[in-house]
């Protein structure tokens, strides 16, 4: 479960819910229980189509390398999940509100910790590829945007708010450093959500394994 979830990018409980809306592949055993490979999940991703577009404008991946830095919002943590908690609204809320508190804190130390693997390798190219996989499941699953990106939003305030205030105020030079890396990677998200939204609803509704239904319809 763990590993399949990582391959979406999302919790468990996320994961979870959207087996049981039928948007994901996975399988049930004899016992009644899902069971998803992380290897077909990510095949799954890879067969969805996407909008056909120009090609983006590639984000800046390279980074000052800051030890110190990243030390610093790893040991921030904590603080950052407390004032997501109380930044988040609106469908976001709710949607992070189903989760429970652990996997809540632990959904935000999955991002601290990929911002400062960032700044600790110089290089944001994993970051922005984990945020383009959540935002692409995110996508594909029927998520709005304001589920998908309310949370990203709310973590970046939380970033800036954390990292301001406790316990010794960050340099707001390093701390621009981070918002402006964090904001990247919120536009990888809202990008590959657009995407999968458009090249989804261009072809219709879909089953969980990636085909898509006769004349619009669910097939069971």
């Amino acid at each position: 479960m763990s590993g399949a979830a990582r391959a979406l990018g999302v919790s468990p409980s996320t994961l979870r819910l959207w087996a049981s809306e039928d948007r994901i592949p996975h399988v049930r055993t004899a016992g009644g229980h899902r069971r998803f490979d992380p290897e077909a999940l990510r095949q799954w991703l890879a067969r969805q189509p996407a909008r056909p577009s120009r090609a983006p404008r590639r984000a800046a991946t390279q980074l000052t390398v800051q030890p110190a830095l990243a030390a610093a919002l790893r040991e921030r943590s904590n603080q950052v999940a407390e004032a997501v908690e109380g930044l988040v609204e609106g469908p976001a809320e709710t949607a992070y509100r189903r989760l429970p508190p652990a996997e809540r804190r632990g959904v935000v130390r999955a991002w601290v910790d990929a911002l400062a693997d960032a700044f600790e390798s110089g290089s944001l190219s994993e970051a922005l590829e984990r945020a383009e996989t959540y935002g692409r499941g995110h996508g594909l699953a029927g998520s709005t945007a304001e589920i998908t990106l309310g949370g990203s939003l709310a973590l970046e305030r939380a970033m800036d708010r954390a990292l301001a205030v406790a316990p010794q105020g960050m340099p707001e030079p390093q701390r621009r450093q981070v918002i402006a890396a964090m904001s990247q990677l919120t536009v990888r998200v809202a990008t590959a959500w657009a995407s999968a939204v458009a090249g989804r609803t261009a072809r219709g509704p879909v089953m969980p394994g990636g085909a898509p239904t006769a004349q619009g319809r669910r097939l069971t």
